[in-house]
């Protein structure tokens, strides 16, 4: 982060009872650039931050050793967390205090936890056409945040080896993702970008690619072995006819016919068990 914080910014608060400190009335200017930073809405250096909220979240990134920037926390918060803040401590996560007005300005929440962390977004190593994998699960125009956490989630659960976006799909690291995938962004590499020249590249080295639509092979159809890309488009419109046209072959899922189609967390959920043999 910039170099520039005074010597205010950096201060780490150590209060030993919930009594012990008074926080202050606002956010310093160098706080609201890292709350802005963590909330994607502007870069530093060259890169993104990511928002952590709660004591969940928060202990799954001490544990999976993520890189953290900075930490708030309400007077109520350090009496209800104190072994997350000594993590937080023992992390080097520099920690301060914010009453609950300041705290709901920075919250992504309706109700805020009242325990706030910036961090650097995940550096996981995605894998190249001649790499060993199973499965990739690839998402046109997904852009419920929601729904892409959730297919993060889901596709970590069940072993798939990584998660494409194209550019218009959600950000995977928003704060709304980031709670869909409860976790699993943590483990899950994810590529976002052009998901057709992503697609075409593997498609050199061989793998087969399904695409799911309304009328195709049945579910039980799809292999649960070798190199494959699983092709979801999204809830509203599916997958486009240029998109079909990276396919290999199609697949579907079979339902009583009452609804027009699954929620695509549901169908991924379905595609994947399928596919990775579980």
């Amino acid at each position: 982060m910039s170099s520039g914080k005074r010597a205010a910014d950096r201060r780490d608060y150590r209060p030993q009872t919930p009594v012990e400190f008074e926080a202050p009335d606002r956010l310093t200017r160098y706080q609201r650039s890292l709350v802005d930073w963590a909330k994607r809405k502007q870069e530093e250096n060259g890169t993104l931050g990511i928002l952590l909220e709660g004591d969940k979240i928060i202990k799954e990134a001490l544990k999976a050793g993520l890189r953290l920037a900075s930490g708030w926390f309400t007077i109520e918060a350090s009496a209800m967390y104190p072994d997350v803040i000594a993590g937080l401590r023992r992390a080097g996560c520099s920690l301060r205090p914010l009453n609950p007005r300041q705290m709901r300005l920075i919250s992504d929440l309706e109700t805020s936890p009242g325990l706030v962390v910036a961090a650097y977004q995940p550096s996981l190593v995605l894998k190249s056409p001649t790499d060993p994998y199973r499965l990739m699960v690839a998402l046109f125009g997904a852009q419920d945040p929601g729904n892409v956490g959730g297919v993060i989630r889901t596709a970590d659960y069940f072993g798939a080896d990584e998660v494409w976006l194209d550019r218009v799909s959600a950000d995977p690291y928003g704060p709304k993702a980031i709670r869909g995938s409860m976790g699993a962004f943590l483990r899950m590499p994810v590529f976002r970008g052009d998901l057709e020249h992503q697609i075409k590249r593997f498609k050199g080295a061989g793998v087969e690619v399904w695409a799911a639509v309304s009328h195709g092979e049945n579910v039980s159809k799809l292999p649960s072995k070798g190199k494959r890309i699983l092709m979801l488009g999204s809830e509203s419109r599916g997958l486009s006819a240029q998109e079909l046209k990276l396919a290999d072959k199609l697949v579907t899922i079979s339902g009583a016919g009452r609804s027009e189609s699954l929620n695509l967390g549901v169908a991924a959920g379905i595609l994947i068990h399928q596919a990775m043999g579980s």
